[in-house]
């Protein structure tokens, strides 16, 4: 009987722990769902998507394609500017605000969020898909062409995950304005 007890007791722990990891998981796509139906169906002109594109779980919601004859490939250099943030907001006005701001390489807005260790950071510069970021950051870039301007957002499985990391939350669902300002073939 206590060696029952016990696998109904196990069983029960299991059972509640991947309905409360499975909460998170619909939680965030409906966020990120939510955010990408209203990006797209937007009638206001706020946004003013002119492309989009899914990949791997990444979404990326372009305001200027930019070069679309120079795509950012793997192994790619790549200078661009950024600003990152906790995609908890499924309305497409304040969607990045300096309540949900956690990283930026752009001073004036590292300032405006207050975002001490930020400043004066400026353009970054780095090889694209070589894991130099979050998961869904590297695949974001790598979906990008030079002069583009665009939001990528993804689940927390690309990005922390279930841990905490500074500002962000466990099982955050995260939003970058991405700006790529160069693109050197590798």
């Amino acid at each position: 009987m206590k060696n029952i007890l016990s696998k109904i007791l196990v069983f029960a722990v299991l059972f509640y722990a991947c309905s409360d990891e499975q909460i998170v998981v619909n939680t965030e796509e409906k966020t990120i769902s939510t955010f990408y139906i209203n990006a797209i169906s937007d009638t206001t002109g706020k946004m003013n998507i002119v492309d989009s594109a899914i990949l791997d779980g990444v979404i990326k919601l372009s305001f200027d394609v930019g070069n679309i004859n120079n795509k950012i490939e793997q192994g790619d250099s790549v200078n661009f500017y950024y600003i990152g943030a906790i995609l908890n907001n499924t309305t497409i006005t304040n969607y990045i605000n300096t309540d949900n701001v956690f990283v930026t390489n752009i001073d004036s807005i590292a300032q405006k969020c207050g975002i001490e260790g930020m400043i004066g950071r400026g353009e970054e510069k780095s090889i694209a898909g070589k894991n130099n970021y979050i998961k869904g950051l590297d695949i974001g870039l790598t979906m990008m062409n030079e002069y583009e301007n665009a939001l990528i957002f993804f689940p927390s499985r690309l990005a922390y995950g279930d841990n905490r990391i500074g500002a962000v939350p466990a099982g955050s669902p995260l939003i970058f304005q991405i700006i790529v300002t160069k693109i050197k073939k590798n």
